[in-house]
């Protein structure tokens, strides 16, 4: 739920706002305001979060190609190019639909608030600010983090269990042609060996034997693949699953 009232915060408790993120994820700044830009470039760089300042609109733009930025705090009022502008361009290129943009917006500001979010912004932040709200900022972003992992998670294995469902059913439609193919390569080979003069068909009877079994064993294989069962005991490390592997044969 996003907050859209006259500059008022949830409490955030500082230690959890200050806890270092799970996910290192790069931030730049985007404010013209140098005071406000320190206050947040220090707050960050602190927490182990690559930072980058820039305080113009089109210099955002600039880096969002070289920095490529996984957060972006932009403030709404600059000259040259407002933030709304900012916002609207980097939502326009689907390379940058995961980016989380944070609007900084300025108390009483309704208006903004919402037109940033229809643009494309994930959340804001009231101006001016202090430590209180300091914790707040980097809490906002914990949280996108979090939830943003978990949903790489999700589609990682979303994707998996495409990947192993389209893998079976492939395996399957592959071997029931296959199984002729192979009995009837080997039938055929047996009544040419017996028969006068037929030394060469033999040949590529065997030769279409062997090729069909070759097929037949790299099928074998990816479906035994596709039967293993990773688990993760340690976050960002995948082991093999041994028994739950075993129960899939």
């Amino acid at each position: 739920m996003i907050d859209i009232g006259q500059g008022k915060h949830n409490e955030v408790d500082p230690g959890d706002a200050m806890t270092p993120p799970s996910v290192t994820a790069k931030v730049m700044v985007v404010d013209d305001d140098a005071e406000y830009s320190c206050l947040l470039v220090d707050c960050f760089s602190g927490l182990g979060f690559p930072v980058i300042y820039v305080n113009s609109g089109p210099a955002a733009l600039s880096q969002m190609m070289t920095f490529r930025p996984e957060i972006v705090l932009l403030d709404i009022r600059m000259p040259e190019m407002d933030g709304f502008e900012v916002c609207r361009i980097i939502r326009q290129n689907p390379e940058y639909a995961n980016v989380i943009i944070i609007m900084l917006t300025s108390v009483g500001e309704v208006e903004d608030k919402i037109k940033g979010i229809d643009l494309g912004a994930n959340d804001y932040v009231v101006k001016p600010f202090g430590l209180a709200e300091l914790f707040e900022v980097v809490a906002r972003v914990n949280r996108f983090l979090d939830t943003k992992s978990s949903y790489v998670r999700k589609m990682e294995q979303e994707k998996f269990v495409t990947l192993r469902v389209a893998a079976n059913t492939v395996c399957h439609e592959i071997n029931n042609p296959l199984t002729a193919i192979v009995g009837s390569a080997r039938l055929l080979a047996k009544q040419l060996r017996r028969s006068e003069g037929g030394e060469d068909l033999y040949d590529e009877a065997v030769s279409i034997l062997e090729a069909a079994q070759r097929i037949q064993n790299i099928t074998h294989q990816l479906a035994r693949a596709m039967r293993v069962v990773t688990m993760e005991p340690v976050p960002g490390v995948k082991m093999i699953d041994l028994n739950a592997s075993a129960k899939e044969e």
